[in-house]
């Protein structure tokens, strides 16, 4: 995907390429969300239509091998 420029509107409004907007799958009517990073850029992504279902599984490579008590000893290490 190459990075597109889009220009502001009077309006305070952006038209998301057509390539863009493919590439995501995004259709009239769809939800967006829009994130501000700590560096002040915007993020900018499709509302999930469950966010249950979106967020599950997220940190299941985080914590294989990994139980609580292990976890919690690193960051005691990690603090000393």
């Amino acid at each position: 995907m190459v990075d597109k420029e889009v220009t502001l509107s009077s309006k305070n409004q952006i038209v998301i390429p057509k390539e863009a907007r493919e590439y995501v799958h995004l259709k009239a009517g769809d939800r967006l969300v829009i994130t501000i990073s700590t560096s002040g850029h915007l993020l900018l992504w499709k509302r999930p239509h469950n966010y249950t279902e979106h967020m599950k599984g997220l940190g299941k490579n985080f914590w294989k091998g990994l139980s609580a008590n292990k976890y919690i000893g690193k960051l005691r290490n990690e603090w000393e």
